[in-house]
């Protein structure tokens, strides 16, 4: 019998060449980290900001480091833990030689989109001196975000004046459009148990129809439910509540206020309301921004509402979003108020659900913006960012034309804006999220985007289209209106079958935690384990026969 070492050795030396391939393959599928990686990302030079000034004498400069990957399938806690853990580690070498050198000052660090904020004398300090450091892989402006400039002039119908709804209870029209009353009386809830950030420019919780998940300085958790960031992120210390203008304690009297005058101007009027001023009655920044998410998130937000915004693609906000996203939080933004062809960040980031305005009739108003985008618009878009080539935005629109909402002082006023149709959006996404707590950020957007309806055939009159007429309506609608009742309705429906098969059919689209999808890498690695062993088994069985 010839011996085994002769007769197989070719065959087992390929079986364990292949085993090791595949124990290669393993880790990088799984998520891991490599040294290989680790090394390639040095060889990258790093992506200076061409509106970076250079000319000084400070500018506040934020560094973008290289974000983890993050496992598909795991919590958001861990999402959460990773994300903090991965910007600790990779930031300290930065910050040990900012701290050294003269001409860098630190200013703030961030976490949910790993970025450092620098000031750097641009006299004593190149920003190409970043790329000495393997994980830093852009240079940015601190960019300023802005309250939407208010419509002079709103060439459309009054969504504002209270409407009857359910008998004797009123309501503004906004929350009568979004049907959220309906869903109110189907499923027995009004947003209990959901807590929404809105970051804004502030809040009067003095008003009767507003209240902060804590509000009472006689709690001892007080402020709870407010906290304020200054231009670089940093958390003002004592802050209590207020509004730095008007525009905050509107936006969250939309998605949360009450009904002490008897009509209801809150679409989700028993959720948890938390408010982060990141900038002031006109403008704040990117740096405010981000740590007011951070914030959110780190307060258990379930809604991030963004009514804000910076004309144009600004790719700094892809990482908070979607890892805002990631961390188990739905974000809905405004599109803004420049009109047809144009969008504002981070409301048209794809992760987020960009809304839109109509009037009262459901007519689209003529400074609603609204674009399609394609990927190559966003200059230094993440290289594994997600968005297919081209999205439209707005996602679903919703009342945008004189809105009826809390105003600081205890009064109500009336104003127009995607601004004022974005928390209708949020107020809705906590209304399901009340309806099914364990629903993902994923289902949430399904059921608001595929339930939204068009208006009927000629019932509406107004600007719905480009002076020239020629804009298609998915640029000026989206999917349509946002109908809560409706979505209600179908994420039911996807989450609580009626029946063992349609069970079978929602739990082949949308895995639940824990389970092992045929694409998923615990799944890819396993087969290749089998394989190996099969193929060893069988060296051994042909081996024997000899």
């Amino acid at each position: 019998m010839p011996s085994v070492r002769s007769g197989t050795a070719p065959v087992l030396t390929l079986v364990v060449a292949w085993l090791l391939l595949t124990s290669g393959v393993g880790p990088g599928v799984l998520g891991s980290d490599s040294a290989a990686d680790a090394l390639e990302s040095d060889d990258d030079p790093i992506v200076v900001d061409a509106d970076l000034p250079t000319d000084g004498p400070t500018v506040e400069a934020v560094i973008r480091l290289e974000e983890p990957d993050i496992p598909a399938g795991i919590s958001a806690d861990e999402t959460e833990r990773r994300l903090e853990t991965h910007a600790e580690s990779t930031q300290e070498p930065l910050l040990e030689y900012a701290r050294g050198r003269d001409g860098l000052h630190v200013k703030e660090t961030f976490w949910l989109t790993n970025a450092v904020l620098l000031e750097v004398d641009t006299d004593a300090v190149d920003y190409g001196t970043f790329d000495r450091f393997g994980a830093v892989e852009a240079v940015h402006e601190n960019v300023e975000v802005s309250v939407p400039e208010r419509p002079d002039r709103v060439n459309a119908t009054a969504s504002g004046a209270a409407a009857l709804a359910g008998g004797e209870r009123r309501t503004t029209a906004g929350l009568a459009q979004v049907n959220a009353t309906d869903a109110w009386d189907a499923y027995d809830t009004r947003g209990e148990g959901v807590r929404v950030a809105v970051l804004d420019t502030g809040v009067d919780t003095g008003h009767p129809d507003i209240d902060l998940a804590t509000d009472d300085p006689s709690d001892p958790t007080y402020p709870g439910g407010w906290a304020e960031f200054d231009a670089t992120g940093g958390r003002v210390a004592g802050s209590t509540p207020h509004d730095t203008g008007t525009h905050g304690t509107h936006v969250s009297g939309t998605v949360a206020g009450g009904a002490t005058t008897g009509t209801a101007i809150g679409v989700a009027p028993e959720t948890e309301l938390l408010h982060g001023l990141v900038m002031t009655d006109t403008n704040g920044s990117f740096a405010q921004v981000v740590a007011g998410m951070e914030w959110a998130v780190r307060q258990d937000a379930d809604v991030i509402s963004l009514s804000f915004g910076a004309t144009g693609k600004h790719a700094p906000f892809i990482d908070p979003v979607r890892n805002a996203r990631e961390s188990g939080a739905v974000v809905v933004g405004a599109t803004g108020n420049d009109g047809p062809e144009t969008s504002g960040s981070p409301g048209n980031v794809y992760e987020t659900i960009s809304v839109g305005a109509v009037d009262r009739n459901g007519a689209v108003p003529s400074f609603s913006s609204g674009q399609r985008i394609d990927r190559t618009e966003w200059a230094a878009a993440p290289p594994d960012w997600t968005a297919p080539p081209s999205y439209v935005v707005p996602d679903v629109v919703a009342p945008g034309v004189a809105v009826t909402s809390a105003a600081p002082g205890g009064g109500y006023r009336s104003m127009p804006g995607t601004s004022m149709a974005a928390p209708h959006v949020s107020g809705t996404a906590a209304l399901l999220l009340s309806i099914e707590p364990d629903a993902t950020p994923d289902e949430i957007t399904t059921a608001i985007t595929e339930t939204a309806r068009m208006p009927a055939a000629g019932t509406v009159t107004g600007d719905t289209t480009t002076a020239n007429g020629t804009e298609p309506l998915e640029t000026r609608y989206g999917h349509g209106i946002v109908d809560a009742k409706a979505a209600a309705d179908a994420l039911v429906a996807v989450r609580r079958p009626s029946d063992d098969s349609v069970a079978g059919n929602a739990s082949d689209s949308n895995p639940s935690e824990g389970a092992r999808s045929p694409s998923s890498p615990v799944f890819i690695a396993g087969v290749l384990i089998v394989v190996s062993l099969t193929l060893a088994v069988l060296v051994r069985y042909r081996v024997g026969r000899r």
